[in-house]
């Protein structure tokens, strides 16, 4: 093994948990136990964006506690896909089918969050933020194989996705092929390419950009006449973290939903779940437990329901600005108080 780094933490997704990302890396450096690299997947990437673009913890902290990430957060688009018309009815078919990502799915159209493929025009203040060599980073994401004129057509045994890490040449020397290929059980017979691609030529928020693109939720990212999406295709690249460096901290993870679990079959042809446990039987040297993070931070904590009025998808946002700044505090401090709770208990 190529064990460039120390210690490696592993911010795996979840667009609404970036603040409590934030808390934990404050928590790790009071403990000396700060990791020099990081690597991020689906919303963990946008932390991951905010520590490289500020200086030290608060600076981060205030900045997902400002005017313009709260704008952000409440100015949130959804389509009429968020009907359950739409994606219910959707959802449910998905859910009785087990094959493997037997068609090429329309992720072009069909999804809920309307997000801007310039992130600079909802962030000004992180347009210009680098991938640094300070703190290293690897961001998760997927290369689509296919265009959307292929949509709705029989896959074949054809692979569709791509992984692909966003980071920077410097970083990148650090990784060897065998480390970044596709080798999980998991992936054999999915829509999941063996091979992996590094990326050093995609800026630090367009690589944010087409890492937190989840199917179904956020239309795909088009960079350089090349379609990307989430890093969902690899949530917790344990193996890439355990190749790269010596210790790997990571957060235990929630099971997936049964809809989730179906629309992530659906579409990469592999089980969430079944990938979840095989990267969990991959000790890490810490694993911050935020596994009961819905009932802890309940009425605290952005959570997507059932408006049954509407019958439509809604998201719980906070009705106050004041509220906003409440919340994230709290959010980040869960972050801190787990971390420090997990080293205890691993002492």
């Amino acid at each position: 093994m190529n064990q460039t780094f120390k210690r490696a933490v592993i911010f795996s997704g979840g667009g609404t948990r970036l603040m409590i990302y934030l808390g934990i890396f404050a928590a790790l450096e009071k403990l000396n136990i700060k990791p020099d690299l990081l690597i991020a997947s689906c919303g963990g990437s946008f932390a991951a964006t905010v520590i490289n673009a500020f200086p030290d913890h608060f600076s981060r902290k205030e900045y997902l506690k400002s005017e313009e990430y709260y704008r952000f957060v409440t100015q949130t688009t959804l389509t009429r896909h968020r009907k359950l018309s739409e994606i219910g009815i959707f959802s449910l078919k998905k859910v009785f089918t087990t094959a493997k990502a037997p068609f090429i799915e329309d992720i072009f159209g069909r999804y809920i969050v309307e997000m801007p493929q310039n992130l600079s025009e909802c962030f000004p203040s992180l347009q210009n933020v680098q991938f640094s060599q300070e703190i290293p980073t690897l961001i998760i994401g997927s290369e689509l194989l296919f265009n959307p004129s292929e949509t709705g057509q029989k896959r074949k045994d054809k692979k569709l996705f791509r992984k692909v890490i966003f980071t920077n040449p410097e970083t990148a020397l650090s990784l060897k092929p065998e480390q970044i290929a596709s080798n999980s059980d998991c992936f054999k017979d999915s829509a999941v390419d063996k091979v992996s691609k590094i990326r050093f030529d995609i800026s630090m928020l367009e690589s944010t950009r087409a890492s937190i693109s989840d199917m179904f939720y956020v239309q795909p990212a088009y960079i350089q006449d090349q379609y990307f999406m989430g890093g969902v295709i690899d949530l917790v690249p344990m193996e890439l973290a355990k190749h790269i460096a010596k210790e790997v901290i990571t957060e235990k993870k929630q099971i997936y939903t049964t809809v989730e679990e179906s629309l992530i079959r659906a579409v990469f042809g592999f089980s969430a779940n079944e990938r979840l446990s095989e990267t969990e039987k991959l000790i890490s040297d810490l694993q911050i437990d935020t596994t009961g993070i819905k009932v802890d931070l309940k009425g605290h904590y952005l959570e997507k329901s059932i408006n049954w009025k509407k019958l439509e998808l809604d998201f719980s946002f906070p009705k106050t600005y004041l509220q906003f700044r409440e919340d994230m505090e709290m959010q980040w401090q869960y972050g801190f108080d787990q971390t420090v709770k997990a080293y205890h208990q691993n002492s």
